[in-house]
């Protein structure tokens, strides 16, 4: 590429983000002289300032030229000069839609794709795509660039994808909201990046989404830390990032300890709702005495039956608990004024100072109560957690007894991760659920329980959703083994699309290789992922004679020579010999040079070396012998770059040879 192309693209990116820099300065003025006058249009011009925030990452990455003589410039955001004409155009935008998708053989109007290679404002180098009949098909789009992307250092954050988008990706990412889409997508395959560039490109396209907000539901807090950068560097900022633990506050400050694989498959278990349910229905008194209440000098008496009967009625009605009970009490308000107006001939005088009266009555709380009393989910879950007679009631003809067995605990609020979905099947049963959005992304929903999706159901009742997993990687109690499983627990009125993603991206082809060997027992149905590079080493195996966390040490500092990254993924059982031979690495934690992880923790992140300790222990950690090596084939597949594998014993047989 002459030096010439290289400066002149230059200049035309410093001439980008001086108008970016003059199109923020505007909108903050525009802001600042709207505020108070009217807060639709407040609220949108702080969203802009908000999108023209400047970032480190690039502004622009690419040009298009069409046959007909135009050509676009193509970045993070939409750019403009003065006179209103486009810079820059964003990513999401409906003209961009060839620079991802154009193909040899299906150039959609384009002449050359030309893609930047650049650091933040700076250009280093220029490739072209020239659909001119003469290129190789089959190649990645901007390859030179992708490359470049995939060998940058791992920084325990996750970065944008938006320079470097894959045509299948971006089917994806701009398929409509409407429905349930799952992403079937190896590891690698950028299906979480996919996932919020999706809730970017949703919120773009729709204000209404963009108000509602968008629904991000990570697997842990260390994964949601990994990826919190991504959609701010894109500009967006209606979107709640977070666990469904953490979507249940009586749960989430619990300390964390889980529950046996049995307990945690029961919890997740839809039929606990129909115990919760029956549960909360036994808690109505079916009978009681009349009502009567005092009234200035006047005594107000409802027959207990017609009290009664009015409970029922409302019961019937199918209302949330919570609301049924403040229905009662306003229906009985409306008959006790009823009675006060056949015993004097008039309405009360002072209707307000009369509802006053009557809510203060001691006999009318006591008939409320009776009847109807006041429920708190945590309580009622807890409650039921720890009595064993309320247990077997609630849960006759639905549990069987060693089942509820494996309910029962002695502390009530000893809060598990599992419980979470029951205390919020509580809440709905309860209160109803009062926050909803307008789009659900939940990632590595392959191992989502009955229970967890109707938590996502519930905040997404239009059952609009994406839902992002592996069925290779499928660990839980219950790992699914075909996505149309998880439609039966959700609003698809709107349909549910499965779509694939086939390459893999982040892991070199010598470990996704290595990895796949596992795939035919531990998951037959799924189709091995397609390495897009190789990587420049093999997999390299460590066997133990001594000690294996001094061998584990002595690696990790090799690597950590050549490597910024190193993630050390083992069985859960040797933590902490492994904490203790690595006294300086986050045990957990990211951003470190070495982190140690145990392998059920490690979905989702990657590091640009991996050291697996002692796979067939990982394997041994679940009942299950598919599962424990579907679990393994988590571990091994993390790394961007290298591949360590540390055992004192014996390999599994697949990866053995």
């Amino acid at each position: 590429m002459a030096n010439e192309d290289l400066e002149a693209e230059a200049a035309y990116i410093e001439r980008a983000y001086q108008e970016l820099e003059r199109m923020r300065r505007r909108a903050q003025e525009l802001l600042g002289s709207m505020k108070g006058a009217d807060p639709d249009l407040e609220w949108a011009l702080a969203r802009r300032v908000r999108a023209l925030a400047d970032q480190p990452r690039a502004l622009c990455f690419g040009r298009i030229d069409s046959r007909h003589g135009e050509t676009w410039y193509v970045g993070r955001r939409h750019v403009e000069d003065e006179g209103g004409d486009p810079v820059v155009v964003e990513w999401r935008a409906a003209v961009a839609v060839p620079y991802y998708r154009a193909s040899h053989s299906e150039p959609l109007g384009l002449v050359r794709r030309r893609q930047f290679v650049v650091e933040g404002p700076r250009l280093l180098s220029i490739g072209d795509d020239l659909f001119d009949g003469t290129g190789a098909a089959g190649r990645p789009r901007g390859e030179e660039a992708l490359l470049v992307e995939l060998e940058r250092a791992r920084t325990g954050e996750m970065l944008d994808i938006v320079a470097t988008i894959q045509p299948e990706q971006d089917e994806v990412i701009r398929a409509p909201a409407p429905g349930v889409l799952a992403v079937q997508g190896g590891p690698g395959s950028g299906k979480t990046a996919v996932g919020l560039h999706r809730a970017a490109f949703l919120l773009y396209s729709d204000d209404a989404m963009a108000r509602a907000n968008v629904l991000v539901v990570g697997p842990g807090r260390t994964f949601l830390r990994y990826i919190a950068q991504v959609l701010p560097s894109l500009g967006e900022q209606a979107v709640v990032q977070t666990t469904l633990v953490d979507l249940v506050p009586e749960v989430s400050g619990a300390p964390g300890r889980g529950d046996d694989p049995a307990a945690e498959r029961l919890k997740g278990d839809a039929r606990l709702a129909q115990v919760l349910a029956r549960a909360l229905e036994a808690r109505r008194g079916k009978q009681g005495g009349d009502l009567a209440v005092s009234v200035g000098v006047r005594r107000v008496v409802l027959a207990g039956a017609e009290v009664d009967a009015t409970a029922e009625r409302v019961a019937e009605r199918g209302l949330p608990y919570a609301i049924g009970r403040e229905v009662l009490r306003t229906q009985l308000l409306a008959r006790l004024a009823g009675r006060w107006a056949e015993l004097t001939g008039s309405v009360p005088p002072d209707g307000a100072a009369f509802e006053r009266a009557v809510r203060a009555d001691a006999g009318f709380k006591a008939a409320i109560d009776a009847r109807w009393p006041s429920v708190a989910p945590a309580s009622l879950v807890g409650e039921l957690l720890t009595r064993p007679a309320l247990l077997d009631a609630a849960s006759e003809g639905i549990l069987d007894p060693a089942e509820r067995r494996l309910l029962l605990r002695r502390r009530a609020r000893d809060w598990t991760p599992a419980d979470a979905a029951v205390v919020d099947e509580a809440k709905d049963l309860i209160a109803g659920q009062s926050r909803t959005y307008g789009h659900v992304i939940a990632d590595e929903a392959q191992d989502l329980s009955p229970m967890q999706l109707r938590m996502l159901a519930r905040r997404c009742p239009d059952g609009s959703m994406t839902l992002l997993g592996d069925l290779a990687q499928a660990v839980g109690p219950w790992a699914h083994r075909d996505w149309r499983e998880l439609g039966a627990w959700l609003p698809t009125h709107g349909g549910l699309r499965v779509v694939e993603l086939r390459h893999g991206y982040r892991s070199p082809g010598q470990v996704l290789e290595l990895a796949g060997r596992l795939l035919p027992e531990a998951a037959p149905d799924v189709t091995p992922t397609i390495a897009v590079r190789p990587g420049r080493s093999s997999p390299r195996r460590v066997a133990v004679t001594g000690e294996i966390g001094a061998a584990v040490a002595a690696e990790a500092a090799r690597l950590a020579r050549e490597w910024p990254t190193v993630g050390v993924v083992g069985p859960t059982a040797l933590l902490g010999v492994l904490g203790a031979a690595l006294p300086g690495a986050g045990l957990g934690e990211l951003g470190k040079a070495v982190t140690v992880l145990a392998a059920v923790d490690a979905k989702g992140l990657e590091f640009d070396s991996v050291i697996v300790v002692e796979p067939a222990a990982i394997v041994a950690e679940r009942t299950e012998r598919a599962a424990g090596l579907r679990l393994l084939y988590v571990a091994l597949t993390r790394p961007t770059q290298h591949l360590s594998i540390v055992s004192a014993g014996p390999l599994p047989a697949a990866i053995a040879a």
